[in-house]
Formats: structure tokens, C-alpha cells, sequence
């Protein structure tokens, strides 16, 4: 279909479902533009391996919303207007039901056709295969199946409120064990031993530093060394980049370490 006849049909399947708002002509704009619908899947196949079909079906349903919110009064033509709806559609179901963490396609394919023949061979009353024979039975060697049940363990995600141990006495959850990624900053309030923060003169000099310093340079400053904010949330804040945040930030630093003592240098040292 040429491009001319797409953009002459177009308005008027639209025209025509403006005026009776029947399901039957909504239906008609959307089946016409299907083609639409596998432009934008083709694009995101690459990146996912989510099959083809899924993805033309949830732009589909994008593709509904965009007809039904469609307004022709505000110039943009449909096509412009629904890929936003398409490709939103197609990406929710990739953040809802796609792996998170990734790994051989061709390891987990395999790992799935071992665990669908050995659910077979039971719904058959028939003993589960052994690790050599279930090898053979796919094509591969022992080790190459090993190495798609290591991929399977590991591919597995469990909540880190999920409990560690069987006595119900002695169980601890995932987060408890985890330890922390970096020491807490002396001048952050979660830094329970004393340090040059606490005494009265840096506080002083501290304090009347900050104030005259610009609203945008205190702020990160306080983010980062006080509130131990990351770059990226300061950047939100500032309305800038996360990097442009962290060199300011690090400008800013050198020269308050070189008005500084070397007693009290920590204070500002790189968060």
C-alpha cells in the first residue's frame, strides 16, 4: 500500500467513525493500521525476546487507545499520534513480564525443552530421565545442560524480604545480610561515632560558608554530603544531568578542601 493511499484512507475511516462512534468503524481504522503496529514491534524485537506476536498484539491494544483519544480538530495525523500509544503498550509488557536479568537465549531455551520433556515423561508415568540421558534425548552434552540449570539458578530473583533459614527462631531476610556499599560519611546523620563535624568551629565555618555560596551549590552540597543523596537525584532536583551534578559538585569540593585545614579537609572529601 502506497504511502499516498494510506494518508487519503486514513482520514476518511476517521471522519467517518467521528460521526457514528460505532465499535465497527473504530474496528475498520485499526485493522488498516496494523501495519503501523509491526513497524514499531520489528524496531523492538531486537532488544527482547519476547515473541513477535506478543508485541504486535499489546500495540494493538495501543493502537485502540490512540483511535479512541484521537482528535483530527488538532492537525497531528494518526500516525504520529498513535506511536506514542504503540510503542508505551508494547514497553509496559516488556518492564511487566520480561526477564529482568539476562542471559543465553540459546541456555534457557534449552533448560525449558529439558524441563517440558522430563514434565512429559510424568504426565506418562514414566521415570524422569537422568542427567546423560536427558542430554542425549536434546542434542547437547552434559556439560552444555549443566551450564543451562546453573543459568536457571541464577536467572532466579527472590524478594529480599524473603526468609533466610528453616528454625523460624534464627531466620533472617536477604536484606539482612547484605552489607552496606559504602561507609557512612562522618558529616551524615546515620554516622554514629564522633568526628570534626561535631565541633563547634567547622560547624561554624561550615555554616557560614554554605550561606554564602548560591542556592543551587548549598543544595548539592547538603544533598550529597549531608543527605548522602545520589547524583542522579540530585540532578532531578537541580534540573540537570546526574555527571554535570557530580563535576560541580567536585569543583566545589576542591575549592572548599584548599580554604579548609588539613584538620578538617574529611569534611569535604569526595562523597
Amino acid at each position: 500500500m502506497t504511502l499516498t493511499v494510506f494518508q487519503r484512507r486514513n482520514p476518511e475511516l476517521l471522519a467517518q467513525y467521528q460521526r457514528s462512534g460505532h465499535l465497527r468503524d473504530r474496528n475498520k481504522i485499526v485493522e488498516f493500521n496494523l501495519p503501523l503496529v509491526r513497524q514499531v514491534a520489528n524496531r523492538l524485537r531486537p532488544r527482547t525476546a519476547v515473541p513477535f506476536d506478543d508485541l504486535v498484539q499489546q500495540g494493538s491494544i495501543g493502537l485502540i487507545r490512540a483511535v479512541e483519544a484521537f482528535d483530527p480538530a488538532q492537525g497531528a495525523s494518526l500516525s504520529s499520534f498513535a506511536v506514542p500509544f504503540i510503542r508505551g503498550a508494547m514497553q509496559h509488557h516488556l518492564r511487566d513480564n520480561e526477564q529482568p536479568l539476562k542471559g543465553s537465549r540459546l541456555l534457557r531455551d534449552l533448560h525449558q525443552r529439558g524441563q517440558t520433556l522430563q514434565q512429559q515423561r510424568l504426565h506418562q508415568q514414566q521415570p524422569a530421565l537422568r542427567e546423560a540421558e536427558l542430554a542425549i534425548a536434546l542434542g547437547c552434552s552434559v556439560a552444555q545442560w549443566q551450564e543451562a540449570c546453573g543459568l536457571h539458578r541464577a536467572l532466579q530473583c527472590s524478594s529480599l524480604d524473603a526468609a533466610v533459614g528453616t528454625a523460624e527462631a534464627c531466620a533472617t531476610t536477604l536484606v539482612e545480610k547484605l552489607t552496606a556499599r559504602e561507609a557512612p560519611h562522618p558529616c551524615r546523620p546515620d554516622h554514629l561515632s564522633e568526628s570534626a563535624c561535631s565541633e563547634p568551629e567547622p560547624q561554624n565555618w561550615i555554616h557560614q560558608r554554605l550561606q554564602g555560596l548560591e542556592v543551587n551549590e548549598r543544595r548539592l552540597l547538603e544533598g550529597r554530603v549531608l543527605e548522602g543523596a545520589s547524583w542522579r537525584e540530585l540532578g532531578e532536583e537541580l534540573g540537570i544531568r546526574a555527571r554535570v551534578a557530580q563535576r560541580r559538585f567536585e569543583r566545589l569540593a576542591a575549592l572548599l578542601r584548599q580554604e579548609l585545614s588539613g584538620e578538617w579537609s574529611d569534611l569535604f572529601a569526595q562523597a
